[in-house]
Order: structure tokens, then C-alpha cells, then sequence
């Protein structure tokens, strides 16, 4: 961890105005850095088992934003202490990071879990959703980060979905 504290502090000096291509981590304070690993090719279902890792995920590059994806019992675990107005620190294996500030969290129910074609019962609104108005909501727009996990309940670990919407921070003053 002092490795990348010290890399973090280098790397805190450049930030870019633009979307940094091929995410390689993210750092959202308190120590937590998480290592970006990248889906094959034609699989976007696929979601790493490394523990400190998240996945990216291929689709949401297709709408210009950046997608995350991790287990909640895994990576994602530390998802569940972001809030509202937090920073993300998303960064490349060159040196450059872009800041997002988290400004919107949605939360669903998965009426079938372990079926990516479920519909989503929002928990908020209590509105119900298919997987493909989700999926619009949450990866399409103007350029964003989304980190999303699973929701456990009881001993069911896909109970639900979880989706953390980060927007480029305005860098004024740098």
C-alpha cells in the first residue's frame, strides 16, 4: 500500500481534462485503491475474481463512459462506503488521472439474480424495470464513471444491483 501512497502523490500533480483511456485503477480515499483488470474480448459478462480488483466493463465504452463492475463480496465491497459528493480517482498506466465526483447512486432489486436479462424493481420508487431500461439509465449519457456491484440479502449475494454514477469534477483553478 505505501507503493502506491507514493505513487498516488506523483500521479495527484497531473490531471487530465480528457477521459483517461485504459483504465488500470481506481483510488476513492481511505486506502482504497482498486486494480482495473479488463473483460476478453466478447464476454461482458464476464466480472474478475480478484479480490482487489474491478472489472471493465466493454459496453459502457461503447456510450463513451467508463463502467466498472466488481463482486460485492470482493472489490465491490468497498462500493458500499461511497456516498453522494465523494471523489473518484480514476487513473491510466501512464501517470494521468481524471477526477469524477459522485453525484447519483441507484439501487434494484433483481427479480430473477442470477439472470442478466432480469427486470429491476428500483428500490427507491418501488418501479419496475427491464434489464435494458437499467442498462439506458445507467451507462448512457454524457461521459461518466459507473462502479456497480451486487445488493446482498440473506444469504443471497445477486439479490439486487447497485450502480454508483461518477461525472468529470470541473478542474478550476488548475
Amino acid at each position: 500500500m505505501r507503493l502506491f501512497k507514493n505513487w498516488f502523490k506523483k500521479v495527484n500533480r497531473k490531471t487530465s481534462k480528457r477521459v483517461v483511456n485504459q483504465v488500470s485503477g481506481i483510488y476513492f480515499g481511505k486506502d482504497r485503491f482498486l486494480k482495473v483488470v479488463n473483460q476478453p474480448a466478447g464476454h461482458p459478462e464476464y466480472v474478475s475474481d480478484i479480490s482487489e480488483a474491478a472489472t471493465n466493463f466493454q459496453l459502457a465504452e461503447k456510450f463513451g463512459n467508463i463502467g466498472l463492475v466488481a463482486h460485492n463480496y470482493l472489490g465491490g465491497r468497498h462500493f458500499h462506503d461511497i456516498n453522494v459528493g465523494d471523489d473518484i480517482y480514476v487513473m491510466d498506466g501512464h501517470g494521468n488521472k481524471r477526477t469524477y465526483t459522485v453525484k447519483e447512486m441507484l439501487q434494484f432489486q433483481a427479480v430473477n439474480p442470477r439472470s442478466t436479462r432480469s427486470n429491476f424493481i428500483d428500490i427507491e420508487t418501488n418501479t419496475v424495470s427491464t434489464a435494458s431500461d437499467v442498462f439506458k439509465r445507467v451507462y448512457k449519457g454524457n461521459h461518466h464513471l459507473v462502479l456497480q456491484t451486487c445488493i446482498k440479502k440473506g444469504k443471497n449475494e445477486e439479490w439486487g444491483r447497485k450502480f454508483i454514477m461518477a461525472f468529470p469534477k470541473k478542474n478550476v483553478g488548475r
